[in-house]
Formats: C-alpha cells, structure tokens, sequence
C-alpha cells in the first residue's frame, strides 16, 4: 500500500484564491437614446416641424440603499426637422429619482428635465427601466420614458439603452486554500475556511453586527433585525352605580390593565373622562362625573404607582350621553368612566 504525507499546515497559509463582489456606492453610465416627439410639434411651424432625435449622454448614480438611486443626467440630441430636410441640435439635463424593485432587475423613475432645442422649456418624466450585470463593475441598462412638457403641453417620448461602471470596495468571499503535497499525492485535498453563522440569521460572525438575533427574524446585511412600527393601544370604561362615584371591585381588572399599559409604555399619557346620566340636575351631574374621573385617577397613582404627571381627569357630566333613554337601563350605560390610550412601537419583523 502507497503511503501519502500531506502537509496541511502548507495548505492553510498558502495564497487565497479569489474575492467577490463590491459595495457600489457610485455609477457612472454612457448611453444612446431616441426621442419621438410629440406630433403636434410636427406640424407646427414655430417649432420648426420637429421630429424624432438621437442622441448620446452621460449619467452619474448615487447608490442610496438597496431600494433608492439618485441620478443627474446629462444628453447631447441631433434632431430631424422642417419634415425631415434638416437636422438641430439640442440639449438635456435634469435629475431622477430611482426606486428599485428587489431581485428583478426592474426600476421605476421619476425626475424633471430642462430641454435646449428648438425652443426651450421645462418637463417633467416617468419611466421604467431594465438593468442587467455583466460582473461586479459592468452593467447593460435601457429605459422607456414619458416627457411631459409643462411650459407648452406636448408630449414626448424616449428610449434609452447603455452601459454602466460602478465605484466601490472590494467584499472580500471566504478564503479558500491551495492544498501542497509534499510527496505524490493521489487525493487532491482543498482546505476551506468556513465562516460561522452562531445565531443561523444567515449573516456570517465576521460581517454580523447584531450577534444574537433570533433565527426566525429578519436581517438586513449587518445581521442586526429590521423592525415595523405597530400600534397598540388599550380601552378603559369602568361603570357606576346611580349617584355614586365609588368604583366597583369588579371593574379593577380592567383598571388593572391600563395601568399594566402604562408601566410597559413609559412615554404615554391619558386622559380619564367621567360622564353622568342625566337624572338630576346638569350642574350637580358635571361635579359628579368629575369625582368619578378622579376617584379612577387617584387609584392609577396610589394603588398601580402611575406618576400623576402622566393622569388627567376631566368630567363631562350629562353633555355626552351615549344613550339618551330614560330606562334605568340607559342611566345605567351612561354612569361611566372611560379612556383610551394608543403607543406606537417597534416590533421586529418575523421570517414567514
């Protein structure tokens, strides 16, 4: 039997073999475009009959995030006019705001443009566009685009096809390692490199910035969670008995609850509203539901320990009856205390 002796510590320190990929920040785009002018244009004569043009330009992207690009586009046009027996040169400048559609290659655009023609006037455009990567420096791109001229109302339209170079580092891939035998060997052997995912986020522990994510959140390139905010809000009617402003025992969990709110959203506040039925007379009726108002505020501070500074309590006696009967019934739903209050927060986003 041959015996085989591999040196693997001359495989772990010999030369990596490749990098991969870049963080763009800038790019740079060269294109031709064809411009069809609005046939209104054509038939006009102070327009010199204008028609279609071709032209060549130059654009420069700012890379914003991975959704957003802003873009300032320059184009030089040569134009047919006087129905096709002559040719004018013209000029294009203006700025786009681009938003990318994730994993397709598609984006929408928006922006204003000045023209310099055959006469001068300001538009506004919108278009879809196509964006394909040769390698990590490269791209082919084309548009499609409305103009819409504000200053004499005609429409033009334009497509445009280009090639794209982009600025920025170099990410560096794992390391993969050449293999050095020391004798005949009959078994290549690689040694990789591989980079541990300790909180599986799908993120490796050398680019993870957030170290302990939960495996069921979502990330954004930093491994840390990306959040929504959310709303959440709790409700308070605690009921009374006719002339009273005691509060019942059975009504303490739910006074219970929105103390619970306030302790875990320290940054709320709420007003506590006390209404009365409208037996009686409205000035005795207005005291009352003031006492009940603060008979629920004094329980918030002395029994759940809520500061004051966060309570009001305002009573509206019989000014906002809920039901306007005259059973005992109706007296009954409208002797109460009531509150909302509402906190918006930031949950994590869960994977689906």
């Amino acid at each position: 039997m041959k015996t085989f002796n591999i040196t693997l510590l001359a495989a772990l320190i010999s030369s990596p073999l490749a990098a991969e990929g870049i963080d763009k920040t800038w790019e740079v785009g060269v294109f031709g475009d064809y411009i069809k002018s609005d046939t209104g244009k054509e038939n006009k004569m102070d327009w010199q009959q204008i028609e279609a043009g071709k032209g060549l330009g130059i654009d420069l992207q700012k890379i914003i995030n991975e959704q957003w690009n802003a873009r300032i586009e320059l184009a030089k046009t040569r134009y047919d006019i006087n129905n096709g027996n002559d040719t004018d040169y013209g000029t294009r400048f203006g700025l786009d705001a681009i938003y990318k559609i994730e994993d397709t290659g598609i984006y929408a655009f928006a922006g204003v443009k000045r023209f310099n023609n055959v006469k001068s006037y300001n538009a506004v455009n919108i278009g879809l566009g196509y964006n394909v990567d040769i390698n990590d420096r490269f791209s082919l791109y084309s548009e499609a685009v409305v103009y819409r001229d504000v200053d004499y109302g005609f429409t033009d339209q334009g497509f445009k096809i280009g090639v794209k170079y982009a600025f920025g580092d170099v990410k560096k891939s794992p390391v993969v390692k050449k293999a050095v035998s020391q004798e005949v060997a009959a078994i290549p052997v690689v040694a990789a490199v591989i980079l541990a995912d300790t909180d599986n986020d799908g993120i490796n522990d050398k680019q993870d910035n957030c170290k302990n994510t939960p495996a069921n959140v979502k990330v954004d390139s930093s491994g840390c969670p990306l959040f929504l905010d959310t709303a959440v809000d709790v409700d308070l009617n605690v009921a009374f008995e006719n002339n009273s402003s005691q509060i019942k025992a059975e009504t303490m969990n739910d006074i219970q609850r929105l103390a619970d709110f306030m302790k875990e959203y320290k940054n709320t506040s709420v007003v506590i509203e006390g209404h009365s039925s409208a037996a009686g007379s409205a000035k005795y009726n207005l005291a009352l539901s003031q006492k009940r108002a603060d008979a629920v505020k004094s329980l918030l501070i002395n029994k759940f320990d809520i500061e004051e500074s966060r309570l009001s309590a305002k009573g509206f006696g019989e000014t906002q009856l809920i039901s306007k009967g005259n059973t005992a019934a109706d007296h009954e739903l409208n002797r109460r205390v009531i509150a909302k209050i509402e906190a918006t927060v930031k949950k994590m986003m869960i994977k689906s």
